[in-house]
């Protein structure tokens, strides 16, 4: 269990940098649902199931957020870098070395 958690963590932060949020929530949603399915399979109750679905569907959603704000802020930093870098050329009048 911890291994296929490691993965979905990983997954959904990187969906949080790929993929819009109604992708990933139809990605979650089959994510969880299969995975319910292979717990029912292994002989558990209903209701140890469905909690455990709705735990790694929350982890998900979280990680999916994390993933979203960590890539906006690069994203934004990486922005502001670009534009300090042609605003000095601008009020100089040299171009910007690299």
């Amino acid at each position: 269990m911890l291994k296929s958690t490691l993965v979905v963590v990983a997954v959904s932060i990187a969906a949080g940098a790929t993929i819009r949020a109604s992708a990933f929530a139809i990605f979650a949603f089959l994510v969880v649902t299969a995975l319910g399915g292979v717990i029912l399979l292994k002989g558990t109750s209903l209701t140890e199931a469905v909690v455990s679905c709705v735990e790694v569907l929350v982890l998900m959603e979280i990680c999916y957020l994390v993933g979203l704000f960590a890539f906006s802020l690069w994203h934004i930093q990486k922005r502001r870098k670009k534009n300090s870098i042609t605003e000095r050329s601008h009020v100089t009048g040299k171009r910007p070395h690299g």
